[in-house]
């Protein structure tokens, strides 16, 4: 309690006038009046100082110590202007978009650098660390967190850094990202870009590791699933971060992984339909065309084609020709092309693969919590790949699916045309559980959906190419 100086009736003075009330009886009326102001004197000050005792202790009470939200109470994220853009399904007018370098590519937007704190996202069942081939590296005390971000409540955990994988992910907030953590890991991160998609937007490559034998990531095939962006971009960081603080990660020892082994990472193989699922249909290049291809769902945030209306995931040519197309022209989803590999995406996705020795691919999709990792036409001509489907399924828990047997189902994927190329492993892996929807999921969730489970995928997967 603050002590209240300047108070004009002290206890001194008080005595004073009792004094003078002694030694003149004659001035007895003026002193009772007298008398009766000093006491009244004393009672302000006192009931001031009482009741700002209580206003600051209910203050700390109540302001310092919140309560901490409980664990099913989801913590509500700030809502970004690119979030608001006016399609079915958002409310608000979103600003426009200028644009610079290519003509119809935004510039990057200015979405909140700082992390939003998500709901609680505890593990239903934990997930056992993986048992790699190497000798793991101790495991120091963690070093403090890089950058500024909230402080977790002891009831809510959630990752921390550059990559914020708790709010729609675009295209924009990928190549932010992509330069703070080449220039945050120099010495394990680099930057290239594997091509243009059909707008002019740079499919961006991370490069993550040293050794000369390389596995290939790859992410958002299909728009509406851009958290499998925003989970290989925060893989990338947590696996740097590890290999510059500690040198393990989990059992693994990330160091001697990434120092014998490079992962390629295309976080965004369709950036331009991730930019019409998040910013909306006026921040395309030509909203006509757009306009006028066929919707199979109710809005935009469920499109899943690239920006021509083709569905990437069905463009390869590996069976192209017997793959079910049951729209047969542009459109949101479903609709295979007029030919294999006409898409400029699709095109960059197998000229990279092409041009380098990738011991084994992963294609990440969202939905499901299963691993697809054998078809009939091959199954049979890649040595170990079923076992290795059985420690990744361990490992995250996901379901192994059978070979698949019908090309008009499975045919056309990134991973059929892998496998068909290279007869080496390669999987399409769903990193979230199914919800009845074809909306994107709650982005505050992402620990609960994909992390918990998914962490460890890239370093297994580079681990298992150390092997073969």
């Amino acid at each position: 309690m603050h002590q209240h100086q300047g108070h004009h009736c002290s206890i001194r003075h008080t005595r004073q006038h009792k004094v003078r009330l002694g030694t003149r009886p004659a001035l007895l009326p003026a002193a009772v009046l007298l008398l009766v102001f000093l006491a009244s004197c004393g009672r302000p000050v006192m009931g001031k100082d009482m009741s700002q005792g209580k206003d600051a202790a209910f203050y700390e009470e109540t302001v310092f110590t919140p309560e901490a939200p409980k664990n099913d109470d989801p913590m509500p994220a700030p809502v970004s202007k690119t979030e608001q853009a006016h399609v079915p399904g958002y409310s608000g007018t979103p600003d426009p978009l200028p644009t610079i370098g290519p003509e119809n590519e935004p510039v990057k937007t200015s979405e909140p650098v700082g992390k939003t704190m998500p709901e609680n996202t505890s593990a239903s069942s934990p997930v056992p660390e993986p048992v790699p081939s190497h000798t793991p590296m101790p495991s120091p005390a963690p070093s403090p967190t890089r950058t500024a971000a909230p402080s977790p409540t002891p009831q809510s955990q959630q990752l921390q850094g550059i990559v914020n994988p708790y709010v729609p992910y675009t295209y924009d907030q990928m190549i932010i990202d992509c330069q703070e953590l080449a220039e945050t890991y120099p010495e394990i991160i680099s930057l290239d870009v594997a091509g243009q998609s059909v707008e002019g937007r740079d499919l961006v490559l991370v490069k993550l590791g040293k050794g000369e034998k390389k596995i290939i990531l790859c992410g958002s095939h299909h728009a509406r699933e851009y958290i499998t962006s925003s989970y290989l971009m925060k893989m990338a960081e947590e696996y740097a971060k590890a290999y510059h603080d500690t040198g393990s990660y989990g059992n693994y020892n990330v160091k001697d992984i990434l120092d014998r082994a490079c992962i390629y990472i295309v976080p965004m193989v369709n950036p331009d339909g991730v930019n019409l699922v998040v910013n909306g249909p006026d921040h395309v290049g030509d909203k006509e065309a757009v306009a006028a291809m066929a919707m199979l769902r109710k809005s935009y945030r469920e499109w899943k084609a690239n920006i021509n209306g083709v569905d990437l995931n069905r463009q390869y040519p590996a069976e192209w020709e017997k793959k079910y197309d049951e729209i047969g022209r542009p459109a949101s989803e479903s609709y295979k092309g007029e030919a294999p590999s006409t898409e400029p995406e699709v095109k960059a996705m197998m000229e990279l693969s092409c041009a380098n020795d990738f011991i084994l691919a992963a294609s990440f999709h969202s939905k499901g919590n299963v691993i697809y990792w054998a078809d009939r036409g091959t199954v049979d001509l890649i040595p170990g790949v079923k076992d290795m489907a059985k420690r990744l399924s361990k490992l995250t828990r996901y379901s192994l699916m059978p070979v698949s047997e019908d090309p008009s189902v499975y045919g056309a994927g990134y991973e059929n045309w892998f496998r068909l190329e290279f007869l080496r492993p390669a999987f399409c892996i769903e990193l979230t559980p199914y919800n009845n929807t074809d909306v994107p999921h709650d982005d505050r969730k992402f620990d609960k959906l994909v992390w918990n489970n998914a962490k460890y995928i890239g370093l297994f997967l580079a681990d298992e190419a150390l092997k073969r």
